[in-house]
Formats: structure tokens, sequence, C-alpha cells
């Protein structure tokens, strides 16, 4: 009876003993498993200065825009790089009633925009002298011209080296001379008032790299005043002539008489 009490017994404690020892196991796995406790900063002492806070991020610095190229014109005629335009402006016959002066002039023109501009142009001629045979002197006819010209340049088409334009313009020629001396002393003066409009092309030398430098050639139509006097001793003479004509007369060589016109812009 005791012997089968002190079995018992041994039984209860081997089984106890094996529950303690699962259970330890069991909880020395947890414990690894486990992520470790945060550890705490000590307080600073006391006294000290608390750290500086983080420095702040550096500022970001916008890269400057690219700068475009300015693209290429369309054409050469560019009234915001090139507005003034200074140069021949072809040749006049001025009458000085006792005969013509072959007057050139020279032309300004200025762009208002790239529709319409202002031309004006301006010409003077003088002649005179003397000659010396055989100790006399005697003094040549002396001759005096001088035109004023104006226009309005309107654009009606431009391409890439040529306008096609339209001018209306006007004209104001006068001239002077005077043969004899003395008592048979005679005095001559013309007049003449162009009213009209001509039409043709400019063409900019832009195909061979100058696209500032421009020949214009055009015909038109106009009417004419041309008035001449005469007067010698007290005496005067007036000749009035009115005609209505194109700008290119008989002679093919008259379009170079006011009709051709070269010019370089700026």
């Amino acid at each position: 009876m005791r012997r089968g009490s002190s079995d018992r017994w041994r039984r209860i404690a081997i089984t106890l003993a094996a529950s303690a020892v699962t259970l330890g196991a069991s909880a020395a796995s947890h414990a690894q498993g486990a992520p470790p406790a945060p550890e705490v900063a000590p307080p600073p002492p006391a006294g000290a200065l608390p750290p500086p806070p983080p420095a702040p991020p550096p500022e970001v610095v916008a890269a400057p825009a690219p700068v475009e190229a300015r693209p290429a014109a369309d054409t050469d005629f560019d009234v915001n790089l090139r507005r003034w335009g200074i140069g021949f402006a072809g040749v006049s016959l001025v009458p000085t009633g006792a005969g013509t002066a072959t007057v050139p002039a020279l032309g300004l023109r200025y762009w208002l925009n790239p529709s319409y501009g202002v031309d004006v142009a301006l010409g003077l001629s003088w002649t005179g002298g003397s000659t010396d045979v055989a100790g006399t002197s005697t003094d040549k006819n002396s001759v005096f011209g001088v035109i004023a010209q104006g226009g309005i340049p309107f654009v009606l088409s431009a391409h890439r080296h040529v306008n096609f334009e339209v001018i209306p313009y006007l004209t104001l020629a006068y001239g002077l001379t005077s043969t004899g001396t003395g008592a048979a002393e005679t005095d001559f003066n013309g007049l003449r008032l162009d009213v009209g409009a001509r039409a043709g092309f400019e063409v900019f030398f832009g195909f061979i790299g100058i696209p500032e430098l421009a020949l214009s050639a055009t015909v038109g139509a106009q009417f004419e005043y041309q008035r001449l006097n005469q007067s010698a001793a007290g005496t005067s003479a007036t000749d009035t002539t009115l005609s209505i004509s194109t700008t290119v007369q008989n002679n093919p060589w008259d379009i170079f008489t006011g009709n051709i016109s070269a010019r370089y812009y700026f």
C-alpha cells in the first residue's frame, strides 16, 4: 500500500517537472522573437545648451531659360531691322527756259510700318565758267537746276527678295539760265510740276547676302505742268504746256530718267 502510494507521487513529480521544462522553453522562445525596448535618451545635464536646430535644406535656384535664337526673317524686307533707306532716286530733266538741265536726285525713304512709308528726294545742278581767247575772257552761260520729289510707297505684296509697290508722287523742278551780256542779255527760267503714280518692283539682294541693298524699277503715268519764261529788254514771254503721259516715254532709255533707283537700308 505504501509502495503504490510512493509510485503515484513519483509519477506526479515527473509530470510537474516536464511541464515546468516545457513552459520555460516556450517563454525563452517568445523572448528571442520580441523587438527590443527603445532606448530612452538621458536628460541633458543642468545648465547645458539645447542642441542647435537642423540646417535648412539648400535653396533650389531655377536655371535660366535658354535664349532662343531669332528666327530668320521670311523676307529681306524687315522694317524692324532696316527702316531707313538712302540712295539714288533717279535722273530728271529740269526745264531752264532755254533747254534742259540733267539733275540727279538723292533720296531718303522711311518705312512707317510694313505697309507704307515716305519718300523724299532732292537734286541740285549748276554749271558755269568762262573761256579765254587771245587774252579776252568770256563768261559761259550759267545754268542752274533744282528738283524736289515726294511720294508715299505702298507695299501691295512682299516676297522673299521682292516687293511689289505702288508709289503716288509729286515732283517740283525749277531751272534758270541767261544768255548775252548788257543790253543783249536774255533771262530764261522754267518750272515743271508732275503729279502721278508709279508701280513696280523693289528687288533686295539678300540672295547674295546683302539684304540691305535694293534696286527699284517702276513705270506709271503722270500729269505734267510745264511753264517756260523768257525776258529781255523789259519784255517777257511765257509758254505753258499741259500733258498726261506714261513715265516710260518714246525712247527705251527714258526708263533711266526717274524710274530706276537704288538705295541702301539701315
